[in-house]
């Protein structure tokens, strides 16, 4: 794929669309390379600068949501892991695919820690899921999703 066609698929997507890819994007390298909190923070660091153009790009309402998100899942990282762990049936933490468990980290803080409404979050991560990962993950990611609604609805999350 071209420089050009990338930034092409990235101009054509807009708003917080653009910035949840984003952080998903940046949730997944640390996922894959098995990064700490710490870790993530500082890929976010370098990120910032290594694409100038890109981030110059941004909105500013884009930057300040992708910077949030970055830091509160940072600060959240173990019990987001945590939460998604308890609500997994038949499957380790470990098993879930790095697309699958990373998109579960971002629409996991966005409805717990943001309380931004599960329809919303369902949507984009799925929508997402169906982007990036096979054919049943966004099935998959849908049904974690609500398992994790249902045990905040019963407050034992």
């Amino acid at each position: 794929m071209s420089k050009n066609f990338e930034e092409q698929e990235k101009k054509a997507k807009g708003g917080i669309r653009l910035a949840r890819e984003e952080v998903f994007k940046l949730v997944f390298g640390a996922e894959l390379t098995g990064s700490s909190s710490d870790e993530l923070k500082q890929d976010f660091s370098v990120y910032l600068q290594n694409d100038e153009e890109f981030i110059n790009a941004l909105s500013e309402k884009q930057l300040e949501f992708i910077k949030n998100s970055i830091n509160g899942i940072v600060e959240n990282y173990d019990n987001i892991k945590d939460i998604i762990k308890k609500n997994t049936q038949n499957w380790t933490y470990e098993r879930i695919g790095v697309i699958e468990r990373s998109l579960l980290i971002v629409g996991t803080y966005e409805f717990l820690i943001k309380n931004t409404p599960i329809e919303v979050i369902a949507n984009e991560i799925v929508e997402l899921a169906k982007e990036y990962g096979n054919e049943k993950s966004y099935e998959f990611i849908n049904g974690i999703l609500a398992n994790i609604e249902k045990a905040k609805n019963k407050g034992t999350i």
